[in-house]
């Protein structure tokens, strides 16, 4: 009689949810160590500039937990959920609201060829900000909003496509070396009802792909200039070609706090104005709290406008 051979048992590997757990942590390691990025190409520019909007991964990740539904595909959708929270989420707390503030200030990047540049100056006035820093206005419409806002504004300063108009008195306009060839950035003093502030307007050098060198140069210098100066209340608004989530961007966040970072209330996207996936234009400051920031809806530019609310400390 034949005895049966007993055929050795299957074992059953813990895979169920591996690859959601893969992918999540592959997808937190990118959020961590998005800063070594390569710069060639501009892959660094491109995938920084958009790095919130990765968070549709998420939506991914999750999907594979549902269908999939395991310890470790849990943990491949819960351990890059937190990563991004903790990188983004403070952002999507509810905006700060403290009422008045010591002052207000508008920056806007008007473009080269805007229409309707009559309204885009009301539209900005009608705010009623403090201080105004506006760039491009070297075209036939940034002349006609020079004009608009010198009607509604007692003093102002003009460095070739940059300006400053404020309901205080200023210092003439002292250029900051960006390395470039033509004026990008001017600092004044503003003697206001709290006290005197260093304020700095800005237009970083445009950037593309591939293409960032000149502006991270700029970025530097600026830097440099904002963290020898003296002065107790700096302001440095502008348009700075840099988005929040752009690693060059710590060099100035280091020394400086950002108005939307504090204020929270979402992320503040300033470009393209139709639909704006990235936040171009900052209002950098220290020695204040920001109590606003608001950006203003479409107009005729290629920017949104922000005004942000601060009060000296």
């Amino acid at each position: 009689m034949n005895q049966a051979i007993p055929r050795p048992r299957k074992t059953h590997k813990p895979t169920k949810g591996i690859t959601a757990l893969i992918f999540g942590a592959l997808y937190a390691a990118f959020l961590l160590l998005h800063h070594l990025l390569p710069s060639r190409l501009g892959i660094a520019l491109i995938i920084e500039s958009i790095l919130p909007w990765t968070g549709v991964f998420l939506a991914l990740v999750l999907l594979m937990f549902l269908i999939r539904f395991s310890v470790l595909s849990a943990i491949g959708f819960l351990v890059p959920t937190i990563v991004w929270a903790s990188m983004f989420g403070a952002a999507l707390l509810p905006a700060k609201d403290a009422g008045t503030s010591d002052l207000t200030v508008a920056t806007h990047n008007v473009g080269a060829r805007m229409p309707q540049p009559t309204a885009a100056a009301q539209n900005i006035v009608s705010a009623d900000p403090d201080i105004v820093t506006i760039q491009e206005l070297e075209s036939l419409s940034g002349k006609i909003i020079h004009k608009e806002l010198d009607s509604a504004f007692t003093h102002s300063q003009v460095v070739d496509t940059i300006g400053v108009w404020s309901k205080w008195p200023m210092s003439a306009p002292e250029e900051i070396d960006l390395g470039l060839q033509w004026p990008r950035a001017f600092a004044t003093t503003i003697s206001t009802d709290h006290g005197d502030i260093r304020f700095y307007a800005v237009h970083m050098p445009s950037v593309r792909p591939g293409h960032e060198a000149m502006r991270n140069a700029a970025i530097r210098r600026l830097a440099t200039a904002v963290q020898t100066d003296g002065a107790d209340h700096v302001i440095v608004a502008g348009d700075f070609n840099t988005a929040t989530t752009d690693s060059n961007f710590s060099e100035l966040t280091s020394h400086l706090e950002d108005s939307r970072a504090e204020t929270h209330g979402g992320f503040g996207f300033t470009w393209p104005s139709q639909f704006p996936v990235t936040r171009l234009d900052h209002v950098l400051y220290r020695g204040f709290d920001a109590t606003s920031d608001k950006v203003l809806d479409r107009g005729s530019s290629d920017h949104r406008a922000v005004i942000a609310g601060l009060d000296l400390k």
